[in-house]
């Protein structure tokens, strides 16, 4: 089993590492976890006003999408980054998992893209812990 990183501080949930992940970039509005068949498992958002409407299908295309990057071997994480008229939207597989992280469109893709590797870092640490 992993030690827990005693330079943090401590973390009682994957939720509260996340949503501290969201505040620490600007204009990032949240993060979902799917499945690779789009079902959403877990959402955490900035804000309570934050309202976000990705189906299962666009999170299902998301995931296979990263996939097929991903075999390409070009380098890199099989990372993913759309651009829309109001969001950008980020995403990544971690195992069997696909994560979008949304941000407003005028967000700075290169520090939203930066949170991937730590996003998975924290799914990691709760998949060892539960």
């Amino acid at each position: 089993r992993r030690q827990p990183d005693t330079h943090m501080a401590p973390v009682t949930t994957g939720a509260e590492a996340i949503l501290r992940l969201i505040r620490s970039a600007h204009g990032v509005l949240a993060v979902v976890v799917s499945d690779r068949d789009g079902v959403e498992l877990h959402r955490t958002v900035r804000d309570d006003d934050v309202n976000l409407q990705l189906t299962p299908s666009a999170l299902a295309t998301f995931a296979m999408t990263a996939e097929q990057v991903g075999k390409l071997r070009l380098g890199g994480e099989g990372i993913i980054t759309s651009a829309f008229e109001n969001l950008v939207i980020v995403h990544g597989l971690c195992g069997t998992l696909n994560l979008c992280i949304v941000a407003e469109g005028d967000a700075n893709v290169g520090m939203t893209t930066a949170l991937m590797p730590e996003l998975k870092r924290v799914l990691a640490d709760v998949r060892l812990t539960s």
